[in-house]
């Protein structure tokens, strides 16, 4: 059973590949259900064999000293966007997305076998859900305004880029200023202010204020 053990795990590992592009498939699949066989660039089963390749080429890039894996993630991403490519022009189509979904399935295919399985897993299921709310992720950035994009903003950058730099303990003699405590107080206030605002504006001044 120990033997065996590398095996399933591998085996497991290339089934969440496959898992990945499958759901990514499904979605991009959906939206060109109406074209007709072979009209299709990237659908369902593409999208399905772009993970299992990933997986399967972080599985031998310890057996091929990187060249075998490197051989084939460049021939992948000729091919798929030169496919891409070729329908975009065909189609009069100046949207990137499904050629970088299709290079996003690839490495999280890889990553599954590689890393960390539940990572590649939650990032597959970001994925798709970023390319299945694409109208309403439009709409949402057509109704909000640059001082509530600005706002949004600031507090991405106060969490992700300042937040990480800031020394953890107290920074005087006498311990009182901790200056990543205090910013994480700040970004707590900032985003439950943020937060209230964009209640009341989505749902209105009784509910809104309610939450």
């Amino acid at each position: 059973m120990s033997a065996l053990a590398p095996l399933l795990d591998q085996a497991q590992r290339l089934g969440l590949a496959l898992a990945i592009g499958f759901l990514v498939g499904v979605e991009r699949g959906w939206k060109q259900r109406d074209e007709g066989e072979g009209e299709r660039a990237a659908g369902l089963r593409t999208f399905a064999l772009s993970g299992l390749l990933g997986g399967v080429t972080a599985l031998l890039a310890p057996l091929g000293g990187g060249g075998v894996a490197t051989a084939l993630t460049l021939s992948f991403c000729i091919a798929f966007l030169a496919f891409q490519l070729r329908e975009a022009s065909v189609e009069s189509d100046n949207s990137a997305t499904s050629a970088i979904a299709g290079l996003v399935v690839f490495g999280l295919g890889a990553y599954a076998a590689a890393g960390d399985p539940l990572i590649a897993a939650s990032a597959g299921g970001a994925v798709t859900t970023i390319l299945a709310f694409k109208q309403s992720l439009h709409a949402w950035l057509r109704a909000i305004t640059w001082s509530e994009a600005r706002s949004a903003l600031l507090i991405l950058v106060a969490t992700f880029i300042v937040l990480p730099f800031l020394p953890e303990g107290a920074v005087d003699p006498w311990g009182l200023i901790d200056l990543r405590a205090l910013w994480m107080l700040t970004i707590a206030i900032a985003t439950a202010s943020f937060g209230g605002y964009v209640a009341l504006r989505v749902l209105g001044d009784r509910m809104g204020v309610a939450v």
